[in-house]
């Protein structure tokens, strides 16, 4: 018995391990918040340069104010260039486009254009413009999952600051967020662009950007105390999907975990039209009326994104036999959604047209 109870545990060890192996933290969601599979997502980790995410929308916020534009020219500082990690190529005296800095910041993950671009929006004060990426995660409710301590998200041997860290929650909900930011989006859907008036390209370190999966976003992070990262946004069949996805051993670990989740996901759930009003719900007998029946029609239509898996029933309650005359619009009955044993909505049944009653000569002649 103790021999069964002990190959038993090590089986068990073995698939924790096996499964530690891909990544830390998983978690996948929909653009409503609603999360489907996850794993350790409130385990707090390093997260890299997907802390650019914060550090873009921030600079948005900043241009939406009117503070700062597009086209300012930034004077590129000692201190940006000499950043280490994922660079663009800066000359000394450069001057560079906000919108460079945000391509070269959202494409290329360029440590030195996030540096840059955070210094001109927080007025050269570096610390200041990370108080506002914290006062941002704060304002979204994630200031317990979020902390920031540099614009770029290197570890602290290469900053001499503090780890930024984070949640696969956190950054879920960061990414959310990040929906809203439409012109942040389409540039980070960019596989590839050009930077420097046309002076240098820079390719997406996004690698499973593909229209035929679906993927148009948003950021990838990775350094040695992280592991490999990143929060893939895609759309297929009309859902929108967040997956995040923290501390794999390597890129191609990553995003097999990743395409793995999101095939997953499609496969197994979709958006399904479980009210039609175009479609009666009842059959009810008249008595004394011009007709034999009247069908009862739901109030409105009803769309929601179920799993294959799900037990979805639709429960009744109307009057079999009614007496003429009904008017069009009368209340004829309801009903009830349940889905897996949880009421999630109910409504009326109405009749879509009037019955008149019947009167007697009219009763006699149909009959005789």
């Amino acid at each position: 018995m103790r021999r069964k109870i002990g190959i038993f545990l090590s089986v068990i060890f073995c698939l924790v391990t096996f499964a530690n192996e891909d990544y830390t933290s998983l978690l996948v969601g929909d653009e409503y918040g609603n999360i489907y599979y996850s794993e350790n997502i409130h385990e707090k980790h390093p997260v890299a340069s997907v802390t650019k995410m914060m550090t873009v929308m921030v600079a948005y916020d900043s241009i939406r104010n009117e503070e700062i534009s597009l086209d300012d020219r930034v004077e590129i500082s000692p201190e940006a260039r000499a950043v280490g990690g994922s660079m663009i190529w800066i000359s000394e005296g450069a001057k560079l486009t906000v919108r460079d800095l945000i391509k070269a910041t959202s494409i290329y993950s360029a440590n030195n254009a996030a540096y840059a671009l955070a210094e001109y929006v927080g007025m050269g004060d570096l610390d200041y413009f990370v108080g506002l990426m914290n006062q941002k995660a704060k304002y979204l409710g994630l200031g317990d999952s979020l902390e920031f301590y540099t614009p770029m998200g290197l570890p602290p041997s290469m900053t001499g600051k503090s780890m930024d860290r984070g949640t696969a929650w956190g950054i879920y909900k960061l990414s959310l967020e990040a929906l809203k930011y439409p012109e942040y989006i389409a540039i980070a859907s960019l596989k590839e662009d050009i930077i420097q008036d046309g002076t240098q390209r820079i390719a997406n370190r996004n690698k499973l950007l593909s229209k035929e999966n679906g993927v148009f976003g948003i950021k990838t992070g990775h350094h040695s105390e992280a592991g490999y990262n990143i929060s893939i946004a895609a759309r297929r069949e009309g859902i929108t999907t967040i997956t995040v996805v923290f501390g794999s051993p390597d890129a191609e670990t990553r995003d097999k975990a990743v395409l793995g989740s999101i095939d997953k996901f499609y496969d197994e759930y979709g958006m399904e039209k479980l009210i039609d009003m175009s479609k009666p719900m009842v059959k009810i007998d008249i008595k004394g009326g011009k007709k034999d029946t009247v069908y009862g029609y739901p109030d409105e239509d009803f769309r929601q994104l179920i799993s294959k898996n799900w037990d979805v029933k639709i429960r009744r309650t109307y009057i079999k036999v009614v007496e003429a005359p009904i008017k069009k619009g009368e209340i004829l009955g309801s009903y009830q959604l349940v889905i897996d044993g949880k009421e999630v909505k109910n409504g009326r049944l109405y009749a879509r047209e009037s019955v008149e009653k019947e009167k007697f000569i009219e009763k006699f002649r149909r009959i005789f």
